[in-house]
């Protein structure tokens, strides 16, 4: 509500590290302050992942982020916040995290009592499903993963709105089989080829609604 902007991507360090940082400007983005890394994870990867992170201010100033990381052993959904106004970030939270994961897509919302939600498709299952998990104090804790998509079919990139007490998540769904036909086809593919748009197949799109409680 100052006017302070903020903004979040996936920084390129030396070494093909990969990791989440922040960067602020208070002069309504004519300069920006050097990015921070939201946590150290590490990641080595020679190659773009897309999934960026999800970034929101709540009315006290603080600012969340939540973000995903593949880097083996620690791979998954984290959740962190800073009170200073992106200097430094708390010691992150493992929202979603195994041994291995395929890119998530993360999403974050604030709702009214320090409420925060975030739903991501998780990459830690066989096959992803959209989850959804949710903090009544300020990101100091989180509720149990909720599941949302449906059993047996590939969910993947959410979409998450918040209005007082009313959720919505959409996201889009395929078969099973479809989804591993295609991770197949791509793992036979150069990862830094061009991709052209694909087929719409059997995808379709789902929403769901609901209460804060």
């Amino acid at each position: 509500k100052d006017g302070t902007l903020y903004m979040a991507w996936r920084h390129v360090y030396p070494g093909s590290v990969r990791d989440i940082v922040v960067a602020r400007s208070n002069d309504q983005g004519a300069t920006w302050s050097q990015p921070v890394r939201v946590q150290a994870d590490d990641w080595k990867f020679d190659a773009c992942p897309h999934a960026g992170p999800a970034i929101a201010s709540d009315s006290n100033g603080t600012l969340h982020v939540t973000w995903w990381t593949g880097k083996e052993g620690a791979a998954g959904v984290y959740y962190t916040q800073s009170t200073d106004g992106g200097k430094t970030f708390a010691p992150a939270s493992a929202l979603g995290v195994a041994q291995y994961s395929r890119p998530a897509h993360v999403q974050l919302a604030l709702a009214p009592n320090d409420r925060i939600i975030v739903a991501w498709d998780d990459g830690t299952k066989e096959v992803p499903r959209v989850v959804v998990r949710v903090s009544s104090d300020g990101g100091h804790h989180f509720a149990d993963a909720t599941t949302v998509s449906a059993v047996g079919r590939a969910a993947s990139f959410p979409v998450l709105g918040v209005s007082r007490d009313s959720l919505a998540i959409a996201w889009s769904e395929v078969s099973a089989e479809a989804a591993t036909a295609a991770a197949n086809a791509a793992a036979k593919t150069d990862r830094k080829a061009p991709k052209g748009l694909e087929a719409v197949g059997d995808a379709r799109v789902f929403v769901r609604r609901g209460v804060l409680q």
